[in-house]
Order: C-alpha cells, then sequence, then structure tokens
C-alpha cells in the first residue's frame, strides 16, 4: 500500500497540474518505500534529492503559469514555494549530515503537499482558467 493515496479531491481540473502533483506523490510514495526497504542512507538521501528537484521544477511551472495568468496573489505564492524549498533543503542536509529526519519528512510533505493543494493552488484556478493561461 501507498504512503500517500491520490483522491480526486486534490485535482484542481488543471490538467498538467494535477499530473504533476501526483508525480509529486509518487516521489513522496518513493521515499517511503526505500525507507521501509531498509535502504541505505545514500540511497534514501538521492531519492529526497529527486523529490526536491521535481518540486522545485513544478514551481517553476506553476509561478510562470500564475505569472501569465496575472494572478494578484503569484508574489505570495513563489513565497509559499521558496519557504518549503528551503525547509526541504534543510532537513534534506540535516539528514545527510546523520540526523534522523526522514520520519518528519515524510509528515511534513504529507500535510503541506495536501494543504496546500487544496488551499493555495485551487485559490489560482478559477483565475488561471479564466485568462486561458492553463495550457503549458
Amino acid at each position: 500500500m501507498a504512503f500517500i493515496e491520490w483522491t480526486s479531491d486534490l485535482d484542481t481540473g488543471i490538467g498538467w497540474v494535477d499530473e504533476q502533483h501526483r508525480k509529486i506523490v509518487d516521489c513522496i510514495n518513493d521515499l517511503h518505500a526505500v525507507d521501509r526497504a531498509s535502504g541505505t542512507r545514500d540511497s534514501v538521501s538521492d531519492v529526497m534529492g529527486r523529490l526536491i528537484a521535481y518540486t522545485r521544477y513544478h514551481f517553476s511551472e506553476e509561478e510562470k503559469m500564475l505569472e501569465r495568468a496575472g494572478y494578484r496573489l503569484l508574489e505570495t505564492h513563489q513565497g509559499i514555494h521558496r519557504g518549503f524549498i528551503d525547509k526541504l533543503h534543510t532537513i534534506h542536509e540535516q539528514y545527510r549530515r546523520g540526523a534522523d529526519t526522514l520520519t518528519s519528512l515524510l509528515a511534513l510533505l504529507e500535510n503541506w503537499l495536501f494543504s496546500h493543494i487544496r488551499v493555495h493552488d485551487r485559490g489560482y484556478v478559477a483565475t488561471v482558467k479564466s485568462a486561458g493561461a492553463d495550457r503549458l
């Protein structure tokens, strides 16, 4: 069983955004799976790195869309993204230095992702769609 199951209430209705969100969930599930399989610290760290890289990519694409749409809360949304990426980098660095941060990271990822999609991302959907900026 996956650590996180995608549910339809997480869909924004913007196809490529939902697809990227699902990939982030897949990365989180990969991180959980490598930990449960008693992966080495290096293998866990590699999966963390891939998760961070893909999340950064997604945020970049999402922010370009919000800019095209003229989303009034773009700077706020960018700040939320930056803060989250900074937090992920800090936790990853602590893990690489030997700290046991994986359990707290998984909890953070699960809670933050669902909250962010349901609150912040849903907040831009109408603006993006009305501006016709929902395509990559």
